[in-house]
């Protein structure tokens, strides 16, 4: 009897093996031999608040339940392979470091000294007088989504660099504008003072530009390079021509006479097709007609001798020309006395 227990006991032994099978959610992982050493583990892991990770939750702790399993091999699970299923379904807070311009998030570190090195190092190299807002948030995340949205310190430069870029042309193109508005600003006070000058002695008198300038204080130039004049201002066959037509080839550039604001920039259809109107103050306006393309805008301010318009053949014309017209107080003059 005793011997038959022992045989039974044996095949038993040898077929079976007690192991406890471990069930996570109502779904079997695996199955260990000792589950108080995989439960010394996953509280281990639990309990491991590294680097940034500010708390680790596990929602369902596993379940361990004793049984007798047969063919051992196949059933069982190492205890690393179950840890990492436990891991994979934990929920793992951490911090994680947004650096952010103007408000808005561009990069994010995994430490406050990165981050501090980035803002450092990018407000260093920037250009004096961009005002940059630049801040660090520090922000508790979800591991899984920082492990996908951090970065490292270059790209994180990188990143940010490519809008203080945008910023620091923004910049340079206002201090331009501020540059030439200044230049222009004491080129009509310079001419203001020597028509005054001039308007004292009765004398023509020119800029140093060699432009002439009017007691009014306004100076032009010559609004094209070269060319030929077609019609001179004051009346012909067709009634009273209003300013000057110089011809020249199409696309020829055109240039502002005198510094000012542009009032008009477009379609004419009076006649005159695309053109372009600049207000000089003191009641002086001037006018370039017919042309091929437009290079301003309506209120925009322009230097002497800029680039604002293409010679062409629009509106009423009978071939590329620019007609140039001078006004002052709305009555037009005749441009050949101006430049």
């Amino acid at each position: 009897m005793a011997v038959g227990l022992f045989i039974i006991a044996s095949f038993i032994y040898i077929k079976y093996k007690p192991l406890y099978k471990v069930t996570l959610d109502g779904k079997v992982i695996g199955y260990v031999e000792d589950k108080d050493k995989m439960q010394e583990k996953i509280d281990k892991f639990a309990n491991n608040l590294e680097g940034n990770i500010t708390s680790i939750k596990i929602e369902s702790m596993p379940i361990y339940e004793l049984e007798l399993v047969s063919n051992v091999k196949e059933a069982e699970t190492k205890e690393q392979e179950l840890l990492a299923i436990i891991e994979e379904n934990a929920e793992i807070k951490c911090k994680t470091y947004a650096i952010k311009l103007d408000g808005n998030e561009k990069a994010c570190v995994s430490s406050m000294e990165e981050a501090e090195a980035v803002v450092t190092e990018i407000k260093a190299d920037v250009t004096e007088g961009v005002e940059l807002n630049l801040e660090i948030e520090e922000q508790i995340k979800d591991k899984k989504d920082v492990d996908s949205q951090e970065t490292t310190v270059d790209v994180a430069k990188l990143e940010i660099n490519k809008d203080v870029e945008v910023k620091v042309q923004e910049y340079e193109a206002e201090q331009e504008e501020i540059r030439q508005e200044e230049e222009a600003k004491k080129a009509r006070e310079e001419a203001v003072r020597i028509a005054s000058v001039s308007s004292r002695s009765g004398s023509s008198v020119y800029s140093s530009a060699g432009a002439s300038i009017s007691a009014s204080g306004v100076g032009f130039i010559r609004p094209v390079t070269g060319g030929t004049i077609t019609s001179p201002f004051g009346y012909r066959s067709s009634g009273f021509h209003k300013g000057l037509d110089i011809a020249l080839s199409t696309g020829s550039p055109i240039y502002a006479s005198a510094a000012g604001t542009v009032t008009f920039s477009g379609w004419n259809s009076t006649g005159y097709g695309y053109l372009v109107i600049i207000d000089h103050g003191n009641g002086f306006q001037t006018y370039y007609a017919h042309c091929s393309a437009l290079y301003v805008t309506a209120g925009q301010y322009v230097s002497q001798g800029q680039n604002i318009s293409a010679v062409g053949s629009t509106g009423n014309s009978t071939g590329p020309h620019v007609h140039f017209q001078i006004m002052y107080n709305g009555t037009p003059q005749n441009p050949q006395n101006y430049i």
